[in-house]
């Protein structure tokens, strides 16, 4: 936990969760292998044990989420280190949290509140070594985990739009698909609008992978900035998976066409931050506190 609440400190006390785990393996000298080890549930164990640091955080107030996508340090948080004996506190106050929560559901106090409670990960993956989820539970909260389902479902073809909708949210202009041309990787183009009377062109290419093992490699990188030419100002490279630690050097290659990468989890993000297939709702709840004076 105190890794996570040093590298928020660092970020200035408000980040993205992508700023935060480069931060963190970056000050453990993690290399990008050993941040894409999977456990057995097949989720990243590093950005595993991070997300559920980071809700322990937040149920017992040293962390917040003030906007989809954002984590803050609160006053509590900002000066936080914590020892043994306080990560034993925060574990055995989530766990009689949630205990309640679970009395609670199905009463008609529960019923009245709307009680909503997480699923706890299990003590130990005696595999892993690591706090991970029961197989039931992913790491990405509820949306984040149907957002990955939905995303895994589409057709490549059906990725390449996807990929072309995110622009065009985002406020990239003249945005178009190429795959039916003989575009040698390019799966799409449009114009990123720098002031009102600058642009410059782009590329973009989509890579749809099944499962989570598949890691975009250098030579494809290569592959796609050779498609790029000369006459392209930038590459953005979307994939449902992640990149490889020599993919992400040669995307940042000196005195080459840069290439921005988007992995699954900045398209979760941009979804957040956009609302891009999401809703937002609103859940009543009752207030108890209102009817008291009623009672007298």
């Amino acid at each position: 936990m105190n890794p996570l609440l040093d590298a928020m400190r660092e970020k200035g006390g408000q980040a993205r969760p992508r700023e935060i785990y480069d931060t963190i393996a970056h000050r453990l000298n993690l290399s990008e292998e050993e941040r894409t080890v999977t456990n057995k549930n097949g989720y990243p164990r590093f950005e595993n044990q991070i997300a559920w640091a980071r809700s322990y955080l937040v149920k017992t107030g040293y962390l917040d989420s003030p906007s989809r996508g954002v984590w803050r340090l609160t006053d509590k948080g900002k000066e936080a280190y914590l020892d043994g004996p306080d990560i034993d506190l925060i574990w055995q106050r989530v766990m009689e949290m949630n205990a309640l929560a679970k009395a609670k559901i199905g009463s008609d106090e529960g019923v009245a509140q709307g009680v909503v409670f997480d699923r706890q990960p299990s003590v130990k993956d005696e595999e892993d070594e690591v706090i991970a989820p029961s197989p039931q539970t992913s790491p990405y909260s509820d949306h984040r985990a149907a957002l990955v389902t939905l995303i895994g479902s589409m057709t490549p073809a059906g990725f390449e739009d996807f990929c072309s909708e995110l622009l065009a949210r985002v406020g990239v202009e003249d945005v178009q698909t190429t795959r039916y041309s003989k575009d040698g990787g390019i799966d799409g183009t449009g114009r990123l609008r720098i002031n009102e009377f600058v642009s410059q062109p782009i590329a973009f290419q989509a890579k749809k992978f099944d499962g989570s093992g598949r890691k975009v490699s250098s030579e494809e990188i290569q592959r796609f900035r050779g498609a790029i030419g000369g006459h392209i100002a930038k590459g953005i490279f979307f994939t449902t998976t992640t990149f490889s630690e020599d993919g992400r050097r040669e995307a940042r290659a000196p005195g080459k066409v840069e290439i921005e990468l988007v992995d699954l989890d900045r398209i979760l993000e941009i979804c957040e931050t956009y609302e891009i297939g999401l809703i937002e709702q609103k859940i009543l709840v009752t207030e108890p506190s209102f009817f008291e004076r009623f009672r007298r």
